[in-house]
């Protein structure tokens, strides 16, 4: 999926602009942002296949804050939040990280958005995200059939 290559080219600048101001170590910053984007890659995925492209479409077009009221961005907050399981700190630090690190990867994906000139539309996503938009509509449809 593009949204993973978009990632991977601003990934490793997560470390000196925020992990270290919160108390990681190289290492502990590339492991942490990997898992977010994994289970965060996971979510969205999850979403695209029952049809809620207007949610993912919300990731690239709106602001990591005005996303903090939604359900589903609570939802990926928490799916990242497991996925620290490992990791030995209290909830509420481990959610302040899940959310430092989506507010990066979103700002992140936000400007490669906006670099490539895409229409912050349904049709605008899908080919930021390399889909094809028929494709995905029909897959939505026979996965909404049985869930």
């Amino acid at each position: 999926m593009k949204l993973q290559e978009y990632i991977n080219e601003f990934k490793g600048q997560y470390h000196a602009s925020h992990g270290v101001l919160i108390g990681l170590t190289q290492s502990q910053s590339e492991v942490y942002v990997d898992l977010t984007v994994q289970s965060a890659m996971q979510y969205l995925q999850k979403l695209m296949m029952s049809g809620k492209l207007k949610e993912v479409q919300s990731l690239v077009t709106n602001s990591p804050e005005s996303l903090l009221s939604s359900s589903f961005y609570q939802e990926l907050i928490d799916t990242c939040v497991n996925s620290y399981y490992g990791l030995d700190w209290d909830a509420e630090r481990k959610k302040a990280l899940a959310v430092n690190i989506l507010g990066f990867v979103i700002a992140g994906l936000k400007q490669k958005f906006e670099e490539g000139g895409h229409a912050p539309n349904a049709q605008g996503v899908m080919q930021f995200l390399g889909l094809d938009q028929g494709l995905l509509g029909k897959m939505g449809s026979l996965f909404g059939k049985w869930f």
